[in-house]
């Protein structure tokens, strides 16, 4: 569910990536993954303290990094991917 999350936030940056230096594009990058990891401690919070049939757990807050990490992969391969074939078809 992260990786998604991870892959839909950076996905909103896409344009303005494009146009960036690597600076930007780190920074934009660090944007997504402090939201999706805040998200995914915020969420074991409020199952440990709000909910009674739920607990929080670690391991799934470090599932969550997990998978922010993934989806910011695969954005990074794909996106990467894509930008070399726009610029291939410039050429």
């Amino acid at each position: 569910m992260y990786a998604g999350f991870a892959f839909a936030c950076i996905w909103g940056y896409r344009e303005p990536y494009s146009r960036h230096d690597k600076k930007h594009r780190r920074t934009m990058r660090i944007r997504a993954t402090i939201i999706s990891i805040a998200l995914g401690g915020l969420t074991e919070i409020m199952q440990e303290t709000i909910c009674y049939q739920r607990t929080g757990s670690w391991y799934d807050f470090l599932a969550d990094i997990i998978g922010t990490a993934l989806g910011l992969l695969v954005f990074s391969i794909f996106f990467d991917k894509e930008n070399k074939i726009d610029k291939s078809r410039v050429l």
